[in-house]
């Protein structure tokens, strides 16, 4: 483990970890953050053109990324999330990411490490699944 770099987990450990996010801020009975909290971590609070460390255009709230629409620099370059969600995705294709405004956490590792700096087809693919089944529509164009 290197902190800060480096978490061990599976896609059932991510989502129990971001639904007290997702949830205003407690999850049976437990209180972890404040519901004001949550509103900061939906706000972006940092953009850049291109990312100094991964490279590509990215946005973050406090601390986690929010939506990276950056599918025109090809496969492994997006996370396509409703607007409010805030996540972070693992080098290679893993994502973890709570969406307060419809309820919801979601968590995928994987066994094989894709290519990409962001989630690839396989993770995106779920997550749009995730979302539809929720009666969300494509969104990010």
């Amino acid at each position: 483990e290197i902190p800060s770099v480096n978490g061990v987990s599976n896609g059932r450990g991510l989502a129990t970890m971001y639904r007290p996010l997702a949830l205003d801020g407690s999850a049976d009975g437990i209180r972890v953050v404040k519901k004001a909290q949550i509103v900061q971590m939906t706000q972006v609070t940092s953009a850049s053109a291109i990312d100094t460390t991964i490279g590509i255009p990215s946005r973050w709230t406090l601390g986690f990324h929010t939506g990276l629409d950056n599918r025109a620099l090809g496969a492994g370059s997006s996370l396509i999330l409703a607007p409010g969600a805030f996540g972070h995705c693992g080098m290679g294709g893993s994502a973890g990411f709570a969406d307060p405004g419809a309820r919801m956490s979601f968590g995928y590792t994987m066994t094989k490490q894709g290519t990409g700096i962001v989630v690839d087809s396989r993770a995106q693919s779920l997550i749009d699944a995730a979302y539809r089944s929720l009666g969300y529509r494509e969104f990010g164009g």
